[in-house]
C-alpha cells in the first residue's frame, strides 16, 4: 500500500479530503473505506458502562475481554470485572476499530492483551489474556482472529 499527502490550499481549514485508488474494488478496499468513514475527531478511547446504579467510565485500552452469559455482559479490564446489560453485538460495534476481535458467539477480546493461545478440544483454541483471564475461541471465528494477528 502506498500513502501520499498532497497539500491543497483550496480546502477549508477544517476540511480533509481522502481519495482511495485501486485497480478494482476488493474486499480490502471496502474495509479500508469503511474504516475511514468511521474515523472521527472525537476522543472515543473511553466508554460508559451502566453498572450497579451508576455509570462507570472505562478506558478502551484497559478492556481485556467481554463475554456474554444469558443477558449479562461481563467486561474484564486490567483492574476490575464489570457486569452490565446489553448485547455483545452492540459492544463489538463500538470497539471493533480498537483492536477488538470476536472469538466466539459469546466473546470478544482486545488483541493487545492476548498473551498466547493453545489448542483445545475439537479444533478450538484457549486464549490466555492479561490478568490470568482465559477465554475460548471457536473454530468459526479462528480465521478472523488469525487475520487480526497477521498469521
Amino acid at each position: 500500500m502506498k500513502v501520499d499527502f498532497k497539500q491543497d490550499s483550496q480546502l477549508d481549514d477544517d476540511e480533509i479530503n481522502v481519495l482511495v485508488s485501486a485497480k478494482e474494488l476488493t474486499p480490502e478496499v471496502i474495509e479500508l473505506l469503511s474504516m475511514l468513514q468511521n474515523v472521527s475527531i472525537q476522543n472515543d478511547n473511553y466508554i460508559p458502562i451502566n453498572t450497579n446504579n451508576r455509570v462507570q467510565i472505562i478506558s478502551v485500552d484497559d478492556i481485556v475481554g467481554i463475554e456474554i452469559f444469558e443477558n449479562e455482559l461481563n467486561i474484564y479490564t486490567t483492574s476490575e470485572h464489570f457486569v452490565t446489560t446489553g448485547t455483545l453485538k452492540e459492544m463489538y460495534e463500538k470497539l471493533k476499530k480498537h483492536h477488538f476481535v470476536q472469538i466466539s458467539k459469546s466473546a470478544i477480546i482486545n488483541i493487545d492483551h492476548l498473551n498466547y493461545m493453545e489448542t483445545a478440544f475439537s479444533g478450538n483454541m484457549t486464549l490466555f489474556l492479561s490478568n490470568d483471564i482465559k477465554l475460548h475461541a471457536s473454530r468459526k471465528y479462528l480465521p478472523g482472529l488469525k487475520k487480526s494477528l497477521r498469521m
